[in-house]
């Protein structure tokens, strides 16, 4: 009876250590689960070379899993001065089914959030986005139209084509926005954000004569084909942003505007800024911006 007891005991600590690590194809595991792909670790001892290593897939105590590594950081680690690489299968689970935090690929590395599957837009663009910022500080405009002779001076109920632009900074030193006649010509297909800001100089609100029609002053963009007109049948699509004004008003006041749109631009069309307003009963060329300040600014970025 003692003997068999004894021989227990020692099948039984037999099995314990033979369970506690397992290796495949190697006698020296360096984890839970170590698989030799090429069996050319050593029989014995620590020191792993990065060659042997590089074939190697183990599982740590702390559940983390190596590929190429026998020392993984993080829950699986493939880093290794061999491919490294890390391939992704497509899936067709719902991002909430998914969870957040969950890869796939998809036409593209896409992430879960935990309710949609996002892009993982890491790529860098092929040519760098266009970004135009640009500030007046004068009264030169072209009125009526954007094909008139340059004028001084804006006029109330008119259209004010704003030209003379100083360009303060443009991504890619490109000619796409032209200073000087305030037009900006998209390079290529693409989503572009267009902005602008101006202010009058103050002034009295008091128009009169129509109380019928409104005081206010408009912002506006006027987008063009892609031709080389700029007449009216050339105009594919035109976003006003209106400010209206309080009333007649005893002491100069300022009358300001502003304009932001996202517009679809196919190559070459084209993008102008323009104001028009109706503030009094004047409709002389005798009206100026705020050109101190900063006030009068305008921005267009390629998304």
């Amino acid at each position: 009876m003692m003997k068999k007891k004894y021989l227990l005991i020692i099948l039984g600590l037999s099995f314990n250590c033979a369970f506690s690590q397992v290796g495949v194809n190697t006698p020296n595991p360096r984890g839970i689960l170590h698989t030799d792909g090429q069996k050319d670790n050593p029989a014995s001892g620590s020191s792993f070379t990065s060659a042997q290593q590089l074939n190697d897939v183990l599982i740590t105590n702390t559940g983390r899993v190596g590929a190429g590594t026998h020392s993984p950081a993080v829950k699986t680690d493939a880093r290794n001065s061999g491919n490294g690489a890390i391939g992704f299968g497509t899936s067709s689970l719902a991002a909430t089914a998914a969870d957040e935090g969950a890869v796939r690929y998809n036409a593209g590395m896409e992430y879960s959030n935990g309710n949609e599957w996002l892009p993982m837009l890491t790529a860098q663009p092929a040519v760098n986005k266009v970004i135009v910022i640009a500030a007046k500080t004068d009264n030169k405009v072209k009125l009526v139209s954007p094909s008139a002779a340059v004028t001084t001076g804006l006029q109330n109920r008119q259209s004010n084509y704003l030209v003379e632009w100083s360009k303060t900074f443009e991504s890619n030193s490109g000619s796409t926005f032209n200073a000087s006649t305030g037009v900006f010509t998209a390079p290529r297909n693409g989503v572009y954000v267009a902005s602008f800001t101006t202010d009058l100089a103050p002034l009295a609100i008091n128009y009169t004569a129509d109380p019928l029609n409104p005081i206010q002053i408009e912002a506006i963009w006027q987008l063009y084909d892609n031709t080389a007109g700029v007449l009216a049948a050339n105009i594919v699509n035109t976003v006003k942003c209106v400010n209206t004004m309080s009333s007649n008003s005893n002491g100069n006041i300022d009358a300001g505007s502003n304009c932001t749109a996202s517009f679809y631009m196919t190559a070459g069309q084209r993008l102008m800024p323009y104001i028009w307003f109706n503030l009094n009963s004047l409709n002389t060329a005798g009206f100026s911006l705020n050109n101190t300040g900063g006030y009068n600014n305008l921005t267009i970025a390629e998304q």
